[in-house]
């Protein structure tokens, strides 16, 4: 109880930083851009910034779920809490996960650690994003197969399959070692308090959890990449995996062989290198103490072999593909040092949590300075000056104005300076490409004013109706 009185405290701070934002217009294009993928889940998923369905970026189906806080709202605002209660959510997962391995009082350090682990908190500050959701989904399944409760697993890793096609990948890795769990329970016949500690109580009901979880994520990964990426025009973002020597994903997976020195030089770089010790030490290395660390290799390998380090930098919903499987590690990390020395048990935790708070104060990846006030001075004049362009119209403006309008506007968009029926911008935003492009189609008349209020304007395309 007293784990899910802290995690309420923290959805109730994440929720009030959530409207705070959106009041202020700090949200960038992403969470508008999901706002409109959950808004038209039943019809392709079609959106502005992508132009076109999201499906032709992401694997996305289990979206169709939220359609409703989208829909009935017409509000960006419901997918923000919804992170923000996803997050909240985790620390009493953890609490419930470890408590048969290391007790209740050990077991409520870890679940209060996981409410402040940096990595974690900042996807419930950051723009909304389907890995947001990732992290609760895994320790659900985790409690769920513990326990034998195949309903909540089948749900949950449902939801985790259609998340994303990298998610999915990551839950081929988990059902694939739940299944060599569940074997060996019933070869050696041998049985412990769960899953987690190597002894499945129910093996046969574990294999086919296991392998069920295991064939559909690989069925998800074999539909998207074989059958709808294809059809939609390819996969968007293999151009993150294109180096020098290597054209995509499965060319960089063989780089280690063919290229070995120029992989290891792009590969491994310092940045990378502190972005994994900014996971690893908040939880004091815990994790590397068990071998359900090892889950969290294939998710990190799809962020670090990233060419961008917008990728790999932590505060980003990137790191939700691997923190998961550390937080599992930690649990069982801690189980470990049990064994030898409840003191040691709870000093390791202790030292957790202190690590999480200094990295909180002095390396803070949610960045509230940041996104804590307005990015213009007047957004009444940019709300009216956004009213004047009809709702059902093309229109592009700047990620915060596109993101706090785009769950009302289906057809809004950013960064473009053609091809659109309006366009609104301030002449005092601070200068950008994008302000001079902006700049350069009003003054080559492709475009005209139609109101203006202080220094925002919204121009109609010359040829537009």
């Amino acid at each position: 109880m007293r784990v899910i009185v802290w995690a309420a405290v923290e959805f109730v701070v994440l929720a009030v930083l959530a409207v705070v934002r959106a009041r202020l217009w700090t949200y960038g294009s992403d969470t508008g851009t999901f706002a409109q993928i959950v808004a038209d889940a039943w019809h392709g998923m079609r959106n502005g910034v992508e132009a076109g369905s999201h499906f032709r970026y992401h694997w996305s189906p289990a979206l169709a779920i939220a359609w409703p806080l989208v829909g009935l709202t017409h509000s960006a605002l419901p997918l923000q809490l919804l992170q923000a209660a996803a997050t909240a959510a985790c620390g009493p997962l953890v609490a419930t996960i470890a408590r048969p391995y290391t007790g209740k009082k050990l077991a409520n350090s870890l679940g209060l650690v996981t409410l402040v682990y940096p990595p974690l908190l900042a996807l419930g500050f950051d723009e909304f994003h389907e890995l947001g959701l990732f992290t609760p989904l895994v320790l659900v399944m985790f409690a769920a197969a513990d326990r034998g409760r195949w309903t909540w697993f089948a749900l949950a890793g449902a939801a985790g399959v259609g998340l994303r096609e990298d998610a999915a990948l990551t839950l081929a890795f988990f059902g694939a070692a739940v299944t060599a769990i569940a074997v060996r329970s019933a070869r050696t016949r041998s049985q412990g308090r769960g899953l987690l500690d190597g002894h499945a109580a129910q093996p046969r009901a574990l294999a086919i959890a296991g392998g069920g979880l295991a064939l559909a994520s690989v069925a998800a990964l074999a539909v998207y990449y074989g059958v709808i990426a294809p059809r939609l025009g390819g996969w968007e973002p293999s151009h993150f995996y294109v180096y020098p020597f290597a054209s995509g994903p499965l060319s960089l997976a063989m780089a280690p062989f063919t290229h070995t020195l120029q992989f290891v030089r792009a590969v491994f770089t310092l940045g990378r290198l502190t972005y994994v010790l900014e996971a690893l030490v908040p939880l004091a290395f815990l994790p590397l103490l068990s071998p359900w660390a090892l889950l969290a290799l294939p998710g990190a390998a799809v962020v670090l072999l990233a060419n961008s380090g917008y990728v790999w930098r932590m505060g980003d919903h990137y790191a939700a593909l691997w923190i998961p499987w550390l937080i599992v590690g930690g649990i069982m990390g801690c189980a470990t040092l049990l064994e030898r020395s409840t003191t040691v048990a709870r000093r390791w935790v202790l030292t957790a949590g202190t690590l999480c708070a200094i990295f909180l104060i002095a390396f803070d990846p949610l960045h509230p300075l940041h996104y804590l006030h307005p990015y213009y001075h007047d957004l009444a004049d940019a709300r009216r000056a956004i009213e004047c362009v009809p709702k059902n119209d093309s229109f592009a403006t700047y990620d915060e104005w596109f993101s706090a309008t785009a769950a009302s506007r289906p057809r809004a968009t950013i960064a473009r300076t053609g091809g659109v029926q309006y366009l609104v911008y301030a002449d005092d935003f601070p200068d950008t490409a994008y302000q001079r492009r902006l700049r350069a189609a009003i003054e080559s008349a492709h475009y005209r004013a139609v109101c203006r209020f202080g220094h925002v304007a919204a121009y109609q395309a010359g040829d537009a109706r």
